[in-house]
């Protein structure tokens, strides 16, 4: 771009080309276009200047085609006085800007004819025929338009000895070259870094030592540089003398002395400073555990996946995302080193099945993701996700344990479902969710499942003001002795009243109770209000009343648990042998130890402990008969199968189990006389089930159980 170029009136129309969305923006240019004499002001896109208005052609001292084309660092010392280096922090500075931040900062320039400049600059976003683009505002540090004065640096009045010596001495490798590129002078550190004398690089060509790795476009950009501007800094590749390569940073300046051109090229090894930078960019795009790439990584590799399909329509990708079922009860019953090394041999398996056909990454915790690209249609999809499921009917083996995993997958297609790689990731995510309460345990994203999700944020939304709105009800089924009718006991069962009025079963609500936390504190409520209440019904109605209540095993975790249960007590006045405390068979698995410990607590307060929904989960009989149980809930499919030849015998075997232990045994779940009257000749015991009664409000509890019996 020639002088002609960079007249008022072809940067005056450049200018009103701009464009911006914010007012303060638009109000600024508004000024730069008003000004008769505009500021020092240039636009800069791709880090290079593109125009440069008239005054800033001035500050700089410089022609059009010496700036234009240039980036802010060509016209900067190599280090800030800052300590920054100029390339990498101005690159940086101009990247803020680009993503719309106005940005000021000190900067030191230098002029073309190398006088320092300590500039002011401002940088702004705007827009250019729909290209983002940086106007740059340069003022002069010392608030005068016009460039620093050059003053003497001291180096004229030295001895030229001293330069010389100063130079042979320095750190970084210095050599000089004459105009045909023939080395003429080197330093002390030139030798040491290259490996040759200096003898043996004395009237060399430079391709001694420097190594061709630049394409023939960047080649000529060097040399326009050092003809046009006299200066070029970059990052280039050399040699030593055993053939080894390194990379360095170059900075060259070309200098005419008495008619003679010279080049003085300043180099340093930047290998150490490159292994850094791989290593922090390993650690910054891969998982530490297993080596896969991160969630930051897999943006990336998704991202390039979806441009992929969008340059051939013709083919589909998916992103699977996989959560392990049956993980959190390795971490919980052998610890997270064995947590930890199961991961290490899933993402083994993963990759050993399929690292040509998908990129697999690793999110976090047991989620783990693969980007599967080239897929023709759904059923190829669908194919390989059945190939990965595969992968877990083996068992794990650690430590001579044989640990069994099985996982879920939730597939979210592209670009059917979506083209954006934060909307996968979250529609996938949907989908896995769903998956886990699929028998098939894989499910592709369809937009019910959103609309489950909005749901399920909609409840959990209401459910976190619940407590406050005093919306949280207990709910009382009877407990009777199957020998003589009698009421021995209640359960207290959570129920949420929404504001509506619709009354939303415990099933429906507590496992979100548990998800979100809020559990911890809803759980010593229950235990007050329950409490409170059979101490009521036993001081007006059966003194020999107990109360169960169900507890989760985050409650029973907690190190504040047992002092709930005490604090509710004290409060109620209850006997603590009045109180009957629910746990589920998994409750016993999780943290084995501090389960323990926390029962040995309660059983010292006198509280009873029962197995709650018994023969349901994987029961541990040699755990049963270490801690401290007082009662079997015999879960209610077993009263279900009474019918059955097969399921009596089951039954039989819970009561004779729980007589053996010396315990005594609810059968949850009787619905009719021909199951009650099985189930009294099996033994002494308990029975709960809609035959007696179906949960109740407190007041009607009473009236039925209480009030009827005594009239």
């Amino acid at each position: 771009m020639g002088q002609g170029s960079i007249g008022m009136g072809h940067w005056s129309y450049l200018l009103s080309k701009l464009t911006s969305d914010r007012p303060s923006l638009s109000e600024k240019l508004e000024s730069w276009l008003e000004e008769t004499d505009v500021s020092p002001i240039a636009i800069i896109k791709n880090y290079h200047f593109i125009e440069a208005s008239p005054t800033a052609l001035s500050y700089f001292q410089a022609q059009p085609e010496h700036l234009l084309n240039a980036t802010p660092y060509d016209i900067s010392p190599r280090i800030q006085s800052s300590g920054h280096n100029s390339v990498e922090y101005s690159q940086e500075l101009i990247q803020k800007a680009l993503m719309g931040d106005v940005i000021e900062f000190d900067w030191l320039h230098l002029s073309q004819q190398g006088k320092e400049l300590p500039t002011k600059v401002s940088l702004f976003p705007f827009n250019l025929d729909g290209h983002p683009v940086v106007v740059a505002q340069f003022v002069a540090a010392n608030r005068r338009t016009r460039a620093r004065a050059s003053t003497d640096n001291g180096f004229s009045s030295l001895p030229s000895q001293l330069m010389s010596m100063t130079l042979e001495d320095s750190a970084e490798a210095v050599y000089i070259t004459d105009a045909k590129h023939n080395i003429i002078a080197v330093n002390k550190a030139m030798s040491r870094i290259c490996g040759y004398s200096a003898d043996q690089l004395l009237h060399k060509s430079i391709d001694l030592i420097d190594l061709r790795k630049h394409t023939a476009l960047e080649e000529q950009e060097y040399n326009s540089a050092l003809e046009e501007r006299g200066s070029w800094q970059g990052e280039v590749w050399k040699q030593r003398s055993d053939g080894s390569e390194f990379p360095a940073w170059k900075s060259c300046r070309k200098l005419i002395a008495d008619n003679h051109t010279y080049y003085v090229t300043i180099f340093s090894d930047i290998s150490s400073k490159k292994k850094l930078e791989a290593k922090l960019t390993e650690q910054a795009m891969y998982d530490t555990l297993t080596g896969l790439p991160n969630r930051y990584h897999l943006k990336l590799l998704l991202n390039q996946a979806l441009q992929e399909v969008k340059d051939n329509p013709a083919q589909m990708g998916a992103l699977m995302f996989l959560d392990l079922n049956g993980f959190k009860n390795i971490n919980d019953c052998f610890g997270h080193a064995t947590g930890d090394k199961v991961l290490q041999l899933v993402s083994a398996r993963l990759e050993a099945s399929c690292i040509e056909k998908a990129e697999i990454a690793r999110l976090g915790g047991d989620e783990f993701t693969l980007v599967i690209k080239g897929c023709q249609d759904k059923s190829e999809v669908e194919a390989f996700s059945q190939q990965i499921m595969t992968l877990f009917e083996a068992p794990f083996e650690i430590d001579d344990q044989k640990l069994y995993l099985g996982t879920s997958i939730g597939i979210a297609l592209f670009p059917e479902h979506s083209n954006q790689a934060s909307k996968l990731l979250s529609l996938a995510d949907t989908a896995m969710y769903s998956a886990k309460k699929s028998p098939q345990h894989v499910l592709f994203y369809n937009t019910s499942m959103h609309e489950e999700a909005e749901k399920k944020l909609t409840l959990l939304s209401e459910l976190r003001h619940a407590h406050s709105l005093k919306q949280f009800k207990l709910a009382y089924q009877v407990i009777v002795n199957l020998e003589c009718n009698t009421v021995i006991g209640a359960e207290a069962l959570l129920r949420w009243q929404k504001s509506d009025g619709e009354v939303v079963n415990a099933t429906d609500f507590v496992p979100l109770l548990e998800e979100t936390g809020l559990l911890i504190s809803i759980g010593p409520w229950v235990l007050k209000q329950a409490c409170q209440q059979v101490a009521q019904w036993r001081h007006e109605h059966a003194p020999d009343l107990k109360v169960c209540v169900n507890v989760s095993p985050m409650q029973l975790e907690h190190p504040d648990f047992s002092l709930h249960v005490n604090q509710a007590l004290e409060i109620s006045q209850l006997p603590a042998d009045a109180l009957v405390l629910e746990i589920t068979e998994s409750a016993l698995l999780r943290q084995p130890k501090r389960v323990k410990k926390t029962l040995s607590h309660l059983k010292a307060l006198g509280v009873s402990i029962a197995i709650d929904d018994f023969g349901a989960g994987l029961s541990s009989l040699s755990k049963l008969g270490s801690l401290p149980i007082d009662s079997l809930k015999i879960d209610a499919g077993f009263a279900k199968r009474l019918s059955e030849p097969q399921g009596k015998l089951l039954c039989q075997a819970m009561i004779q189990l729980a007589q053996a232990l010396d315990i005594s045994f609810v059968v949850e779940g009787i619905e009719t006389q021909q199951q009650k009257e099985i189930l009294e000749k099996m033994g002494k015991g308990f029975g709960q089930g809609y035959f007696f009664g179906h949960p109740k409000a407190a007041d009607s509890f009473t009236s039925e159980s209480f009030i009827a019996i005594d009239e």
